[in-house]
């Protein structure tokens, strides 16, 4: 027999946590941010691991390990992980993988799985800083009209032969000039922050505008006022050049919004952060 539905009945929500059959994995989303926390829990396996890598499974079936958790300390056989580079509009599949004192690396868990959403227009571009995630900006994209693709080759010319030799080599990854806009002073100091961190940026967009995800380092920024000297609007282009993905090995956890900075604020010591009664695991993954 068939099911009903009423069609004015609003979609059911997506999932915001995802645990692994297995229960060892815990992922959930941060949609402030863009990004997943992730926490395993080995605390009952013989023996306890050291560490724990974790790894995520996007669209193409390629297993790439997290940053921030290639791999992270598991104090009692618990690790905490911070996915801000995980695909948006689309599932993807985290994995977690226990490492002993001695190094030998234990069997994969299970899968846990969710969808994250991409961003609303007309904020709809992420420029997130893989190296300090806490400056990482949704932005106003007016224009990206193009990419150059530079070739790289050799020619040499042969006495008495018409042809040359050309030696071709991998072509260059493209690069580009971006065009955005902020309208507030304070969204200028952020982007700007953001532009000259000296970290890789990964751009993230809507699948449907035919822009995959892609690492940058930005060059020359021209900033132009938008209006009369009182406007706070701004029109940025910005030089970009792809590049390949930071490595992961070693790199240090960065959750953003949650960094010792932030908190100093609310907790100057330790005997306030003590006073609130909130372990590591809070102020890391939100409980």
């Amino acid at each position: 027999m068939g099911i009903v539905i009423d069609p004015s009945a609003p979609l059911p929500a997506p999932p915001v946590e995802s645990v692994s059959p297995d229960g060892r994995l815990t992922v959930r989303r941060d949609d402030t941010w863009g990004g997943v926390y992730l926490i395993a829990d080995y605390s009952t396996a013989v023996p306890v691991p050291q560490k724990v890598r974790f790894m995520r499974v996007g669209s193409d079936g390629i297993e790439v390990p997290v940053r921030g958790g290639d791999a992270a300390w598991a104090p009692g056989g618990i690790a905490f992980g911070y996915d801000h580079e995980a695909e948006l509009g689309v599932s993807s599949s985290w994995y977690a993988y226990p490492i002993t004192a001695a190094g030998a690396v234990g069997a994969r868990s299970q899968g846990a799985g969710m969808a994250m959403p991409e961003p609303e227009k007309p904020r709809d571009v992420w420029l997130k800083a893989t190296a300090t995630p806490g400056l990482s900006l949704r932005v106003i994209v007016t224009a990206w009209p193009s990419l150059e693709y530079t070739e790289r080759q050799q020619r040499f010319d042969v006495l008495g032969a018409p042809a040359p030799v050309i030696q071709v080599d991998e072509w260059s990854l493209p690069s580009g000039p971006m065009t955005l806009l902020t309208e507030t002073l304070d969204e200028r100091e952020a982007l700007l922050a953001l532009l000259t961190s000296k970290s890789v940026l990964l751009s993230q967009t809507l699948h449907a505008y035919g822009r995959p995800d892609a690492y940058w380092v930005p060059g020359k920024i021209t900033e132009t006022m938008t209006g009369d000297a009182d406007d706070p609007g701004r029109e940025w282009t910005v030089d970009m050049t792809q590049v390949d993905r930071p490595p992961t090995v070693d790199a240090p956890l960065r959750v953003p919004g949650r960094s010792y900075s932030d908190s100093a604020g609310l907790w100057p010591t330790y005997a306030d952060r003590t006073a609130t009664g909130q372990t590591y695991r809070d102020v890391t993954v939100g409980g």
